[in-house]
Parts: structure tokens; sequence; C-alpha cells
């Protein structure tokens, strides 16, 4: 079981920081997005490993 659960903790947090790659563009000076939302949506991507359900019951924050 452990070994399963460390598994999925690395596809979890491997898809987790996909989506932060993906929005790093939404930080740089010149970006024309909502800096604020998107900021809240990547502290809550990064606070993905301590919801109580983690590595198998996640709740996904929603792209602003």
């Amino acid at each position: 079981i452990a070994a399963r659960n460390d598994a999925q903790s690395r596809t979890v947090r491997s898809y987790r920081n996909d989506l932060l790659t993906e929005s790093d563009w939404t930080q740089l000076a010149d970006a024309t997005a909502d800096k604020t939302a998107w900021a809240s949506y990547r502290q809550a991507l990064r606070d993905v490993p301590s919801q109580a359900g983690f590595p198998h019951n996640i709740t996904w924050p929603t792209t602003p």
C-alpha cells in the first residue's frame, strides 16, 4: 500500500507541477491576466499536497 501511495503521490505532484508551469506566464510583468486570481490559483495548487485526501482524493482548484 505504501508503494502505491508513493506512486500516486508522485503522479499527483507531477500533474500539479505541470499546471504550475503552464500558468507561469500569468505572473510576468507584462501579462494581461488577473494576477491576483492567478496567484491564488497557483497557491491552491502548491497547497494540494496538504489536502486531507492527498494523494487519492484531490479537490483541484478552478482555473481563473
